[in-house]
């Protein structure tokens, strides 16, 4: 079982997470490194492009100097920029995704449930606050109820409504409440103008007032939040 590091002001990963998901992209394929090397060097390049700028701010060029290489080797990759910012988003999406469906339990009751799918989000911007910040530059409808991301929780919300732990707000309001709460999440994560500590302590009652909002008691609401947060965050 692998060991998840604590959340410290200092964590890093030892590699990239666009180096970690390339690796597993072609495990073991040591044919061709250099290009494996280039196609890297690309999409991190864009990255922090994108982290930055809008989609339409950044240029072929842009992408090709900050990545130190030449301006063809880009289109032995990718067919375009556009084509290259879609891989990224891809990347990144996936990743997130499978870490949701790893952490999200359906043996959890609902509100922990929803609770620990936030977290895990969170977790993953504090680990990597630039891949936030691109995936959001490059698709501002994420943070929309019916976005792949968002979906499993519209899911739990509505198992949460069929067996009664959740009530007296319809399901399509209950899941943008949710998504809501995840923005400031993520922008506060992004912004870092709290330490990972303080951020922590104010999202414990953040999304135990979501809960309380979704019909959930007071003390149940804190309960589950400080058990998803245990669960993901420390």
């Amino acid at each position: 079982m692998a060991v998840r590091p604590r959340l410290t002001e200092s964590s890093k990963p030892p590699q990239s997470l666009l180096g970690q998901l390339e690796t597993a992209r072609n495990p073991g394929e040591k044919s061709d490194r250099r290009s494996t090397r280039t196609r890297l060097a690309l999409l991190e390049a864009a990255q922090r492009l994108f982290a930055e700028r809008s989609i339409e701010g950044v240029s072929i060029d842009d992408i090709a100097k900050e990545a130190e290489v030449a301006k063809g080797s880009l289109y032995n990759h990718f067919d375009s920029k556009e084509a290259l910012a879609d891989e990224l988003f891809r990347m990144v999406r996936s990743h997130v995704a499978e870490l949701l469906d790893a952490a999200i339990d359906d043996g959890i009751a609902p509100p922990e449930r929803l609770v620990r799918g936030s977290f895990v989000i969170l977790r993953f911007a504090i680990d990597h606050p630039e891949s936030v910040s691109a995936l959001l530059k490059l698709s501002p409808e994420l943070l929309e109820d019916k976005a792949p991301l968002n979906v499993k929780a519209r899911e739990i919300v509505i198992e949460g409504m069929e067996t009664g732990h959740f009530k007296g707000i319809p399901a399509d309001s209950a899941t943008l409440l949710v998504v809501g709460a995840m923005l400031v999440m993520l922008q506060d994560s992004i912004d870092r103008k709290k330490s990972v500590k303080r951020l922590i302590a104010k999202m414990i009652p953040l999304m135990a007032g979501v809960l309380k909002a979704l019909g959930v008691n007071s003390e149940s609401a804190g309960i589950a939040a400080k058990a998803a947060a245990r669960a993901t965050l420390e």
